[in-house]
């Protein structure tokens, strides 16, 4: 093992020492390579299957597992598990034995879990010296303990993927504090343990692209300052609060906003998401976001995506809802929207093969419109012809307008007219809900006189309901 910095490693160690190197490692954690070569000790390590190596002049590289071809000096760069690798038990990642590759290491990935790969225990604090590092990604194991702040150390870091179940604390601001580095993507799904607020530094780090922290403990509110170029923000299932803020929008790279399930996020819908130029998909689904979608004056051809659903917006469909012409996935049910659903819908092609959803859980659009109070859409009929799934249920049955009808317009209350609390009885009539009670009333009570009065104690017919009884048997007897 090299026991030297870092830098003096990458300086010494040749291509040989970095194979050996490498076999040490594969041999820490129990794994072989599928391929012929690693059982010849002497043969370089470049013929690995999921290993890649750089040749010193930059010609192209020999086919996969092929041991010829490699010239003198090609230098060890990426190490990539996946199906060219057997694994025993993996057990800790032993992070000083890649510690020769420093100075030429570029990408390590540990492939995702299976039966017999998962690593355990922390990250180790070694990681934080492969300086040439450009790619780190951990997706794999039951790692522990904190993410170590010393990563933020790496220069060249450009994509940092942390997958664990088990990693817990907070994300550490150092990751995004070198103005001068070059992360471009930060992800740290499905660490469940993870908590605390997301570092204010990343969103104004001119590098970073895109930050993923999604069925994470992530909580706090998004900065109101937001300068980083973020592409893709996503964090679904999170415990964020606040609003959307209006900067998030105002980047000119923004394609993904996914919020979902964020169910604290509050806050009005953010115009400016909805009219850039770059988005592709806006998903504020089980959000208390408000607000009602605004009326376009311009096409936005690239949103493919536009879930509101279970969410707080209102308002009605805006006629121009046609500008949304790339839409292939639309979902406003369980919404305050309301009103007629404009025939303009229909004009958007990618809905026709796509998923559109306008009613509520249960299909039964007429609930919502005679439950002015419930969380569900208010959409009245007809719905328009033309506008394909949009006017089906969730089994695909087509909704039928038939049974339902907007609901009607409000009395409009004239002046007051005393001659009016004078109404003649001509005039005067009955609900026929209350007509229909007094007769069912009075049904029940002259069934209830006749079985209770119509015989005596002894038996013998005393009634009425006893003289009709007595006429049918003698006629049944004659």
């Amino acid at each position: 093992m090299c026991v030297l910095s870092s830098l003096l490693c990458a300086l010494v160690a040749s291509p040989p020492e970095a194979c050996k190197a490498l076999r040490g490692f594969y041999d820490a954690i129990g794994a072989k390579d599928k391929s012929p070569s690693f059982k010849d000790t002497s043969s370089t390590c470049c013929a690995f299957l999921d290993v890649r190596c750089t040749q010193p002049d930059g010609s192209p590289s020999p086919p996969l597992g092929q041991k010829e071809g490699w010239k003198a000096g090609a230098t060890l760069t990426k190490i990539k598990f996946r199906g060219g690798t057997e694994f025993g038990s993996s057990g800790t990642l032993p992070g000083a034995l890649l510690l020769p590759l420093a100075g030429t290491l570029e990408s390590l990935d540990l492939g995702k879990s299976s039966a017999h790969r998962s690593f355990s225990g922390t990250l180790p604090a070694e990681l934080a010296q492969l300086t040439a590092l450009q790619k780190l990604s951990l997706t794999t194991g039951k790692f522990s303990g904190t993410i170590p702040h010393q990563l933020g150390r790496l220069p060249a870091l450009e994509k940092l993927t942390l997958l664990s179940k088990s990693l817990s604390g907070t994300v550490p601001g150092e990751l995004c504090h070198r103005s001068d580095g070059s992360l471009r993507k930060l992800v740290l799904d499905d660490n469940v343990k993870l908590s605390g607020t997301l570092p204010p530094e990343c969103f104004l780090l001119p590098t970073l692209e895109e930050i993923s922290a999604k069925k994470t403990r992530i909580s706090g509110t998004l900065p109101s300052k937001i300068t980083a170029p973020l592409r893709l923000l996503i964090l679904e299932e999170v415990s964020l609060s606040g609003s959307v803020p209006e900067e998030l929008c105002k980047g000119e790279k923004l394609e993904e906003l996914v919020l979902r399930r964020a169910n604290r996020v509050s806050g009005t819908l953010p115009t400016e998401c909805l009219s850039h130029d770059t988005i592709t998909k806006i998903d504020l689904k089980r959000t208390k976001v408000g607000g009602t979608i605004p009326s376009l004056d311009k096409a936005v051809p690239k949103l493919k995506t536009l879930d509101l659903s279970n969410s707080d917006v209102s308002g009605t469909l805006p006629d121009s809802v046609d500008m949304f012409s790339g839409l292939e996935y639309l979902a406003v049910d369980r919404t305050k929207l309301y009103g007629t659903v404009p025939e303009s819908l229909g004009d958007i092609r990618g809905l026709k093969n796509g998923t559109c959803t306008l009613q509520n859980a249960y299909d039964l659009v007429f609930i919502s419109i005679v439950s002015k109070t419930c969380c569900y859409s208010n959409f009245w009929c007809p719905l328009p012809s033309n506008a394909p799934y949009c006017t089906e249920t969730s089994s695909g049955e087509t909704i039928v307008c038939s049974v339902m009808s907007p609901p009607p317009p409000p009395p409009v209350e004239d002046a007051y007219d005393p001659a009016d609390s004078v109404a003649s009885f001509d005039s005067w009539s009955l609900p026929q809900e209350l007509v229909l009670f007094f007769v069912l009333a009075a049904a029940s009570a002259a069934l209830t006189w006749w079985v209770e009065f119509g015989y005596d104690d002894d038996g013998e017919g005393s009634g009425f309901g006893s003289r009709v009884v007595g006429a049918i048997n003698s006629t049944a007897a004659a």
